[in-house]
């Protein structure tokens, strides 16, 4: 089994990201991580998962860090680590890396949850969706170990 996190195709910098300075406002920053989150979550939970098993997943927390500028044109990857999970939850993590020097620009971390649709309340996962979350998370979680912004509060250092 490949043990590398999941790496994103390259994700589109749109126009309109961009503010009055010239790059990438900081809400799309998590705009491109929660892009790079959706496509490594479908890979787990499959096609149409809304819509044939009438589940979904809700953001409940997260943390965003803003390390570096990124500008128009530039090719932006999303990796993204899940390091936790329990029948109902999981703990993830996602750097996007630029491509032209491999600098980590942003950092975000969060928890999802597993949400029924009819309901629109906490949930477990499917059973199989399940499975391959914790698969996932045997195979990110050591990698992640490494990450020492996972778990940091928001403060001002003294």
């Amino acid at each position: 089994m490949n043990d590398a996190p999941y790496l994103s195709p390259p994700l589109e910098i749109e126009s309109r990201f961009l503010d009055h300075n010239g790059h990438v406002n900081m809400a799309y920053h998590l705009v491109l991580a929660d892009t790079a989150l959706d496509l490594a979550f479908g890979e787990l939970k499959g096609p149409d998962y809304v819509e044939a098993r009438g589940m979904t997943t809700f953001a409940a927390e997260m943390h965003v860090r803003y390390l570096r500028e990124m500008k128009m044109g530039e090719e932006i990857r999303g990796r993204v680590r899940f390091v936790a999970a329990d029948a109902k939850r999981a703990h993830w993590a996602v750097e996007l890396v630029r491509g032209s020097d491999g600098e980590t620009v942003t950092t975000a971390e969060g928890v999802t949850m597993s949400v029924s649709v009819a309901s629109r309340k906490v949930a477990p996962f499917p059973e199989d969706v399940f499975e391959r979350l914790t698969a996932r998370v045997a195979r990110d979680a050591p990698g992640a170990a490494g990450l020492d912004w996972l778990g940091r509060r928001v403060a001002m250092r003294k």
